[in-house]
Parts: structure tokens; C-alpha cells; sequence
């Protein structure tokens, strides 16, 4: 990342958190824009740059495009399965989907708030995924959904490893990802 989006991540996660904290003071639907602005020492102008709506500055992130997880797809080795390449990608991504204690507090107090969240192009990254899956696999596909089953069933068990962290606090999201990836190559 470069200077300037580091920069932004950061304010942005300064916002988010402002939010958080006065959403669990009171509750997330007293929470306005004006509120987290002042809170954040921002303009509520200013908070429109980075959230679309206060609901979105209270509900996971959505860090990834489809083409950045895309890119992490094909920076993987050629000739490794696809399963192992998309293992290479949830690992780095993995951290990404793990809360802050007061996020997790908020989200297990208002599980609503998960329902809110979806990613940007939510839409376009399971298609770019498989696409990648079926071109790498070439005629070796041993079935016609192959790819999508893999690639969706990947992003479920990390979905599913990034949840068991908020309860499971001795083990990383890392670590469970791959718990739940190496279940998942041994065929459940």
C-alpha cells in the first residue's frame, strides 16, 4: 500500500471504531452520522468520503476486491492445486476478517449488524475465482462444478474460521483457517 493508503486505511479504521465504541454505549440505532463525526474530531462531510452510511461504519469490513484476491490467486505457484493456491490466499487474507474485542462485543450483542455487511463486489469475486479455478485446471476438472464448489466451499470454511476465532481466543484465525482447510481436503 502506499503512503496515502495507508494514510486512509487508517482514518478510516479511526471512524469505524468511533462508531463501534458510541454504538455500544447506546445502541447502534441512536448512533448518528453527527455523532461519529464529532467523535472521530471529523466533518460528517468528511465521513462520507470513507462510509456510505453509518451502518456500514458498524458492520464488517469488506477488505478485499475481486480483483486483489484475484491477483492473490495467480501470485500463487502454477503448479499447485488449485485448493492449495486458494489455501495460500485465505491465509493472507484470513487476519483481515478478525474483529477488534469492542467490534466483537458490538456484533455479539447486535448479530443484526452481520446481516448489513457484503462486500463492495461481492458479485464479481467468486465468478473471477472460479474462472481462474477452471482455466488452471484445464481439462482436468475431474466435474463440470468442480471450480465453484471449491471455491465457494474454501471461502466457507474460512467464513466459518473467522467465526470460531471469536470464541476460540487461544488460537488465530490463521491457524483455524487452516484447521478448517485441512478438514475440508480430507473430504469432511
Amino acid at each position: 500500500m502506499s503512503r496515502r493508503e495507508r494514510h486512509r486505511a487508517r482514518k478510516r479504521h479511526e471512524i469505524k471504531m468511533a462508531a463501534v465504541r458510541l454504538a455500544l454505549a447506546s445502541s447502534p440505532g441512536e448512533v448518528t452520522v453527527d455523532a461519529i463525526s464529532t467523535a472521530a474530531d471529523i466533518a460528517p462531510r468528511t465521513f462520507f468520503n470513507y462510509f456510505s452510511s453509518k451502518d456500514e461504519a458498524l458492520t464488517p469490513d469488506s477488505n478485499w476486491t475481486a480483483q486483489e484476491l484475484l491477483d492473490l490467486f495467480n501470485a500463487q505457484p502454477a503448479d499447485e492445486t488449485p485448493l492449495r493456491s486458494l489455501r495460500g490466499v485465505a491465509k493472507q487474507i484470513a487476519d483481515s476478517y478478525a474483529p477488534s474485542p469492542d467490534e466483537l462485543e458490538l456484533w455479539q450483542r447486535h448479530p443484526e449488524l452481520l446481516t448489513l455487511a457484503q462486500p463492495e463486489d461481492e458479485e464479481e469475486i467468486f465468478p473471477a475465482l472460479i474462472d481462474a479455478v477452471t482455466e488452471r485446471l484445464g481439462d482436468a476438472s475431474p466435474h463440470p462444478i468442480y471450480p465453484s464448489l471449491l471455491v465457494t466451499s474454501v471461502f466457507g470454511a474460512m467464513h466459518c474460521a473467522a467465526r470460531a476465532s471469536w470464541s476460540v481466543p487461544d488460537k488465530t484465525v490463521e491457524d483455524l483457517v487452516d484447521e478448517a482447510l485441512d478438514l475440508l481436503e480430507r473430504g469432511l
